[in-house]
């Protein structure tokens, strides 16, 4: 059985925007709040003389380095993350519907099948089990 993890269907799209966005809205405030506040406030505050920071200028340096270096692998394991969970929703959602599809056009033997660990496999039962008396008359 092969495992198509990105779809064609707009609701996965539209919830992976929303999963990147609510990962990485915060993830650059709160870096950027941090980084102003270490190099900027703190340089004032302490009013650090020139020679201790000609000192942090390395430093800064590394740092932004080490930013540029990884944030590039952060955004797409964030991208991975967000493609993996929303196969997880998206992809039962879809078999319903197909499913559902078929059965609207009365077929009748038609079983909607998930996963023993899907969320939706309650709502799956239920409609089985009107498929199923649906079928009896």
């Amino acid at each position: 059985m092969r495992i198509k993890y990105l779809t064609k269907n707009p609701l996965q799209f539209k919830f992976l925007v929303l999963i990147l966005l609510s990962i990485m809205i915060p993830l650059f405030l709160v870096g950027g709040c941090l980084y102003y506040f270490i190099f900027q406030v703190m340089a004032e505050q302490l009013a650090i003389p020139e020679s201790i920071a000609q000192n942090l200028i390395p430093v800064l340096n590394k740092i932004n380095f080490l930013i540029i270096l990884g944030m590039p692998v952060v955004i797409f394991l964030l991208f991975i993350l967000g493609i993996i969970l929303t196969h997880r929703l998206i992809g039962p959602l879809k078999r319903l519907e197909d499913d559902l599809t078929k059965i609207s056009k009365g077929d009748y033997s038609i079983r909607l099948k998930l996963r023993k660990d899907d969320d939706l496999r309650p709502i799956a039962e239920v409609i089985n089990k009107i498929i199923n008396k649906l079928e009896k008359k």
